[in-house]
């Protein structure tokens, strides 16, 4: 028996070709890397000075300080819901604190505005002007005799 010649198999690996495939990808990833950047811009915007400060209906007014503004406008409507006065002195409308409003709710319960007309005592005290109080004076009580 003669003895088979080992020679490599020259036909597995065309070296230009891996080449070439190499250099195709390379340039493929190159070409979507451009395109990507080109379609989303991923830098960060430069930042708007003065966008706040000209009032411009395009862009909102932005806040600087906003827990500040927030105990300033809290501290506005604490002022406003202790107070004691007329809102509309014409009609007989007051405003109250809210402290003795939630006190006087507490101790005397919700006035019912469809009361009877013996019942209009404490009402017509309360807020002897406002129209609910003129109503329940001018009402007439319901009869007493049982509905048939």
């Amino acid at each position: 028996m003669a003895e088979a010649v080992r020679h490599p198999e020259t036909r597995d690996v065309w070296p230009r070709a891996l080449l070439m495939f190499a250099v195709g990808l390379l340039a493929f990833i190159g070409l979507a890397l451009v395109a990507l950047k080109l379609i989303f811009a991923t830098a960060p915007y430069p930042e708007l000075l003065g966008a706040a400060d000209r009032g411009n209906a395009a862009s909102p007014a932005l806040q600087r300080f906003p827990e500040a503004d927030l105990a300033a406008f809290r501290a506005i409507e604490d002022s406003e819901l202790a107070k004691l006065g007329w809102e509309d002195r014409a009609n007989g409308i007051a405003r109250i604190p809210i402290d003795d409003a939630m006190r006087m709710v507490a101790e005397h319960g919700l006035p019912r505005w469809s009361v009877q007309a013996d019942d209009c005592g404490p009402v017509a005290q309360a807020a002897p002007r406002a129209p609910q109080s003129q109503d329940c004076l001018t009402a007439t009580p319901p009869s007493k005799e049982p509905q048939p």
